[in-house]
């Protein structure tokens, strides 16, 4: 149980970090190839917003609307916020593709430990609730199979040996 739960904590750490940072490129890459002011500092922004479980729309929709508001609404301009949006949106996609990786735990059941022990307990909750709900998940199916023992063989074994 020990090696589950810190299976759990690196796949949770290394999930969240990894989908912020990925995040945070994405968004970078608009940012900089638009020549956003202060592109640097909103991707730090980006950063610590998904490390904490916050959208990045909270950052991205207003730059959005500043380059609307200076440049006009030009292809280049809705590209651009299009683009954003969806970067914005990106750990949406990532989160369940990345959290279950290397846990023998699916996928689903990290993702909502993941998702509810960030709304019931915080940051300590992110790493408590997956934590709590795998070795849930590992008990049950413990008990389960003990429930369910398998058919033994050394019965159909001797009686074709008598045969």
């Amino acid at each position: 149980m020990a090696k589950l739960c810190t299976q759990t904590v690196r796949t949770v750490a290394q999930g969240v970090v990894g989908i912020a940072f990925i995040q945070m490129v994405l968004v970078g890459i608009a940012f900089l190839l638009k020549g956003v002011p202060a592109a640097g500092l909103l991707c730090l922004m980006v950063l610590v917003l998904g490390i904490i479980q916050v959208p990045a729309t909270i950052v991205t929709i207003p730059v959005i609307a500043f380059v609307f508001y200076k440049e006009g609404a030009t292809a280049a301009t809705i590209t651009f916020g299009v683009y954003t949006f969806l970067a914005g949106l990106a750990d949406n996609v990532l989160k369940p593709i990345l959290l279950g990786r290397g846990v023998d735990v699916p996928m689903p059941v990290i993702l909502i430990g993941a998702l509810g022990g960030m709304v019931s307990g915080g940051i300590i909750g992110l790493f408590i609730g997956p934590i709590a709900l795998a070795v849930g998940y590992r008990l049950f199916w413990q008990w389960v199979d003990l429930q369910n023992p398998p058919a033994a063989t050394e019965p159909a074994a001797t009686e074709s040996a008598k045969e």
